[in-house]
């Protein structure tokens, strides 16, 4: 009697254990895996080794351009897209916020529908490839919380990597026009070790 009652407690308890470790194994699955290596040019690691990724959003939408008095098209855009976040291969896209240009400042702004935001400067490039905007590596140089969280508030650095159109048209233009390119990309929000 003894000894059944050890076997039944023994199963019960690996059965736990494997449960615990399931869970676990589901967990680290369901993180964001970074598309860079430390030592990469784009890799915040490169340049602040305790940086963790804590979120990966795809965005869809367009880099608007304007000709310049010179008749040619500017180099530098505007961002207009949409924010997306996906959970897995099979996962409808979620839309969690928006991407956009803080006007006063010129720097790149990404805010999540809880209201908190991240602005960010620019800080390694890499090419794209042949019709894609460049890769970047930026850092952020000011988050705000919002209204209803704060999940971009410890925001360290921002990549953009798998780049598919954005580029401005080639050939002369009409000073003062402006034409809006679809684009998409995937936007990788690091913080340092530690972050909630």
């Amino acid at each position: 009697m003894g000894r059944n009652r050890r076997v039944s407690r023994f199963v019960v308890v690996c059965a736990a254990v494997l449960a615990l470790c399931g869970l676990v194994a589901a967990g680290a699955a369901a993180r964001p895996a970074p598309q860079t290596e430390p030592g990469d040019v784009l890799d915040p690691r490169t340049y602040a080794p305790e940086s963790q990724l804590f979120l990966v959003a795809h965005a869809e939408g367009t880099q608007t351009y304007t000709c310049t008095t010179g008749g040619t098209w500017s180099t530098a855009s505007v961002p207009d897209a949409t924010l997306y976040e996906t959970n897995g291969a099979d996962a409808q896209p979620k839309v969690i916020g928006m991407h956009f240009l803080n006007l006063l400042t010129g720097r790149p702004v990404w805010q999540l529908k809880d209201g908190s935001s991240a602005e960010a400067a620019r800080y390694a490039v890499a090419a794209g490839g042949t019709g894609n905007i460049a890769w970047l590596l930026l850092q952020a140089v000011a988050t705000t919380p919002g209204s209803d969280g704060s999940r971009l508030t410890q925001t360290t650095w921002i990549q953009r990597l798998n780049t598919v159109g954005g580029v401005a048209p080639s050939g002369a233009c009409t000073p003062g026009a402006t034409v809006a390119v679809d684009y998409s990309a995937d936007y990788f929000f690091w913080r340092a070790a530690g972050g909630a």
